[in-house]
């Protein structure tokens, strides 16, 4: 059963992280949707650090996180979120995170971003 079957607690903060190479795009939610603006993040310890101010401001003591894998580039920040949040980072191959933008309509505006960029 994939990840993106399995129903959360709807109080649950979920961070969606999308690596990049020199910002990591960051989406934060709970049951009732977003929960801020999705934020670029440098993918430089000093990205994680923003991440960690941006859960201690909604006192997240568990949150899931959830990380596409993408070779070299999802690495650094996978490590440094297990060793500060063990058990709470999931990675999703690139074709479930490509059904999950389509369920949610952005894989759309993803493309239209991707276009309009190179």
């Amino acid at each position: 059963m994939s990840m993106l079957e399995v129903a959360l607690d709807p109080a649950t903060l979920v961070v969606a992280v999308d690596p990049g190479k020199v910002l990591n795009r960051v989406w934060v939610s709970n049951g009732a949707g977003l929960l801020a603006e999705p934020v670029s993040l440098p993918v430089a310890r000093e990205g994680v650090h923003l991440l960690e101010r941006l859960l201690a401001e909604r006192d997240a003591a568990e949150p899931v996180i959830a990380v596409e894998a993408t070779g070299d580039l999802h690495r650094s920040w996978v490590s440094e979120l297990e060793r500060r949040h063990p058990g709470s980072v999931r990675m999703f191959a690139p074709s479930e995170t490509r059904a999950a933008r389509t369920q949610l309509g952005s894989a759309r505006l993803r493309q239209m971003t991707a276009t309009a960029r190179r």
